[in-house]
């Protein structure tokens, strides 16, 4: 596996036509200038790859109403990628090494009232020793599994781990979108993925092209983006192609489409 998905990120990249790729952006900025219209009491529109699948399947008023909590599964991923750059840095020897360092961290920040304390942070700190130990068994294996993965020698550059990327449309305030990463190269983006192998994945994947590109990301033409599911070890390769920007604006538009309606019947609801 590892050679496979390290040779994912590290394979050429063949750029598009230059002009072809200019009007496919400039009509996705045009899709997206269409949608940041400001509706009273809409509230803000913080589009995810997430909200992308969720819309693709039907499944968006389901997952409202469960808002979103910390747990062993929700925070694997912040902690896995905090103890992954320990590792890449030397700083930690080990993943478990690193979980623990980083949430040391967490409790350190919270005791002496550190302003870079998040939610996060408070919330580790609150638990209880069994609580703590449930939660860096989820990360420990998180991290694990992406540190083991790569052959980190051979990686473009110096590979940036994590950082989300975000887009905030400059025709209103209340639009954003993210680019989730668990990994960047100079040629690449890698993102982990959970759950079932789906047939929205692509356009969950294209959001992340689309993000880098209404950015401005050096250079002009943003690079692949590589899913991968740790579990099956299964790869999906979304190359830097015009249609890219089509299908993650279109998935924007999805998200949006009803969100007004949803957001209206919910104001409704809680004041019946």
């Amino acid at each position: 596996m590892p050679d496979r998905l390290t040779e994912a990120l590290c394979a050429p990249v063949r750029a598009p036509d230059p002009a072809t790729w200019r009007a496919s952006l400039g009509e996705a900025a045009a899709t997206l200038a269409r949608l940041a219209v400001r509706r009273a009491g809409a509230g803000r529109f913080r589009v995810t790859d997430h909200d992308i699948r969720l819309a693709l399947h039907g499944l968006r008023d389901e997952a409202e109403a469960a808002p979103f909590a910390w747990a062993a599964r929700t925070a694997r991923r912040p902690l896995g990628l905090a103890a992954v750059r320990l590792l890449a840095a030397g700083a930690a020897r080990s993943p478990a090494e690193a979980v623990r360092a980083r949430m040391d961290e967490s409790t350190r920040w919270v005791r002496d009232g550190s302003p870079g304390a998040t939610q996060l942070d408070r919330w580790l700190a609150g638990l209880s020793a069994a609580g703590r130990a449930a939660v860096a068994a989820e990360a420990v294996t998180w991290a694990t599994r992406l540190w083991c993965a790569l052959d980190w020698s051979v990686l473009d550059g110096t590979p940036v781990i994590g950082r989300d990327r975000w887009w905030d449309s400059p025709h209103s305030a209340l639009l954003a979108l993210r680019g989730r990463a668990d990994v960047r190269t100079d040629r690449a983006s890698l993102v982990v993925l959970s759950g079932p192998r789906r047939d929205s994945v692509r356009a969950e994947l294209a959001l992340v092209t689309l993000v880098d590109a209404l950015r401005g990301r050096r250079p002009a033409t943003p690079g692949r983006v590589v899913g991968w599911w740790p579990d099956s070890g299964h790869l999906v390769r979304v190359e830097p192609e015009p249609a890219v920007l089509t299908l993650g604006a279109e998935g924007v538009e999805l998200v949006l489409a009803d969100a007004a309606p949803r957001r209206a019947a919910a104001a409704v609801r809680s004041a019946a």
